[in-house]
């Protein structure tokens, strides 16, 4: 069995979707040859860059601006063809993108992102696309990019997404309420007690979880030191990449009764949320499925119009999380969660029950039929 995942490097969680869906493969399907690439990287430099640095460029600086782009363009129907210039530009563009297809010859198509699936779709019934193709939705809810009528099967992670995409015109038997596929180690069982002292934390104190993102975030100082007013608390705070901004946390003095522990790039996200009892952070897909997987409610701090502010939407009805739109917010929330014990536990729960540890497994038996 060939099984080919495919991801586009447009924001960051399409990756490790796609990622995460290759580990659990080959833990489950060893004998299977499973291949992972990047759609972009079979196109030209100057595509590659205007593609995926839209978005992280026009998210980070003109947040508003991507907001209203991205609800303008949430109107695309199932039905509608690409303009036919669109289709010229991208036989041309994706060229060996589809002939690295006809070479690796998949029995299955595993998509993270919708271009692959827009890219293809102007071939259906060609001889060599005579695989599966299946799309998995990265977000809680569904932009009508995703309605793509070609996919064999499209994953949705919440019933509302199920619906939108019926609404948009994919018929309901190709949809399936799975969830978004995260690395196997998130739905591993974890001894807190354990854990917690192999980072040097005690298991029975409040613990907060602050992620940056990748590559650091100007305001994550004053973020930490405005949790470290809420003794006794545990503050585990990761700078990603940025190496400036986690030495500026790790000189932060930490008031009595308060454990600071600054990290810089880290790969045992899973065991520190395992710890964890909060989760500030931002609300994209893939942090939101570990954090909901492992149970652990989240803090959203001014969410990013678009897909992430309605996944903090999604959670906050669901009474998973969080949003903080002003330090004073942020201020009131962390005081309102860190002393009520009672409300900790029900948003764990909350968690919880939306997790789906085994999506990406779920995923892959669905397709293969294995």
């Amino acid at each position: 069995m060939r099984l080919l995942m495919i991801s586009a490097s447009a924001g960051h969680g399409h990756v490790r979707a796609a990622n995460a869906l290759e580990a659990t493969a080959r833990e489950i399907y060893p004998d299977a040859e499973v291949k992972n690439v990047d759609i972009l990287d079979y196109t030209a430099a100057i595509y590659r860059k205007a593609y995926a640095g839209s978005y992280l460029k026009m998210a980070d600086r003109a947040p508003e601006l991507w907001g209203y782009l991205y609800n303008k363009g949430d109107r695309p129907k199932a039905g509608k063809r690409q303009a036919a210039l669109i289709r010229a530009f991208d036989r041309i563009e994706f060229a060996k993108f589809r002939a690295m297809l006809r070479d690796y010859n998949p029995d299955h198509v595993f998509c993270t992102h919708f271009l692959p699936l827009q890219i293809l779709r102007p071939y259906e019934g060609k001889e060599w696309l005579r695989f599966t193709l299946e799309l998995c939705v990265t977000d809680y809810l569904v932009h009508g990019f995703w309605a793509q009528p070609n996919a064999t099967h499209i994953f949705a992670s919440s019933g509302e997404g199920v619906e939108e995409l019926v609404d948009k015109g994919i018929p309901r038997d190709k949809v399936r309420l799975v969830g978004i596929p995260i690395m196997p180690e998130f739905a591993r069982g974890y001894d807190r007690s354990e854990t917690a002292a192999k980072y040097g934390l005690a298991p029975d104190v409040p613990t907060v979880l602050v992620m940056s993102g990748g590559w650091g975030a100007a305001g994550l100082p004053k973020l930490v030191e405005l949790i470290m007013g809420f003794a006794p608390v545990q503050v585990i705070a990761i700078a990603g990449r940025n190496e400036r901004m986690r030495d500026k946390v790790a000189k932060l003095k930490a008031p009595k009764h308060v454990k600071l522990l600054p990290l810089g790039y880290v790969d045992t996200i899973h065991e520190l949320m395992a710890i964890s009892d909060l989760c500030v952070t931002k609300s994209g897909g893939l942090t939101t499925a570990e954090c909901l997987a492992l149970g652990v409610p989240m803090l959203v701090p001014n969410p990013i119009p678009g897909q992430e502010e309605r996944n903090a939407e999604y959670l906050t009805e669901k009474g998973i999380a969080m949003i903080a739109r002003s330090p004073g917010s942020m201020k009131y929330k962390l005081g309102k969660f860190l002393g009520d014990a009672g409300l900790r536990e029900r948003m764990r729960q909350a968690a919880l029950k939306r997790g789906r540890p085994l999506a990406g497994e779920e995923i892959l038996r669905a397709s293969t039929g294995k």
